[in-house]
């Protein structure tokens, strides 16, 4: 007979009927090792589950957001069939779905939700290379918004070549600027 009762993050506690030979010798190891039999019913659990705490705790969180969305779905659709039917009693008889024509693709929530339109040019990303020409994003910079030439690449840092001379700057503070036609050409 396996009973647990279950607080929520803290300890859980399971009480097992064990064959008495069983527990003398869970008893024995505890007292070898000088430990309790809880510590070594928890030691052989982790091993027979091949996972530690962790692990255990992102099962338990799994397996209790699957119990909220359930719940929190059957709570959503009572309150969408109350809403419903207070509608019809405002309505006077049917339903809203007798008055107000829904397309059947809306039937999906997913399908509610906009989608960001799909820019006309894609977006390519590139490393930064020498001779691509950027812009310095760092508002405090004497060279905002010049366009810049680069002349060394790093991991992180990028140099490029100012009316100053050669200056470092992290590369998420450049903005890479395509080459217009006119530059490209000699």
């Amino acid at each position: 007979m396996v009973g647990f009762e279950y607080e929520y993050l803290l300890a859980m506690n399971i009480n097992i009927e064990l064959e008495s030979w069983m527990y003398a010798a869970i008893a024995a190891k505890a007292q070898d090792l000088g430990c309790t039999e809880t510590e070594i019913v928890t030691q052989a659990i982790k091993l027979m589950l091949g996972t530690d705490e962790s692990g255990l705790s992102r099962i338990l969180d799994q397996l209790i957001d699957q119990k909220l969305d359930q719940k929190l779905g059957a709570k959503l659709k009572d309150l969408e069939q109350d809403l419903e039917k207070k509608l019809a009693q405002k309505l006077g008889g049917g339903t809203h779905t007798d008055r107000i024509a829904v397309p059947k693709e809306i039937g999906n929530r997913s399908q509610l939700i906009p989608t960001p339109p799909k820019p006309d040019v894609p977006i390519i990303v590139r490393p930064l290379q020498l001779g691509d020409l950027v812009q310095i994003r760092d508002q405090s910079s004497p060279h905002f918004l010049e366009k810049l030439t680069i002349i060394k690449v790093g991991m992180l840092m990028a140099t490029v070549q100012t009316n100053l001379g050669e200056q470092s700057f992290l590369k998420r503070d450049l903005r890479f600027i395509e080459p217009s036609v006119s530059e490209t050409l000699p």
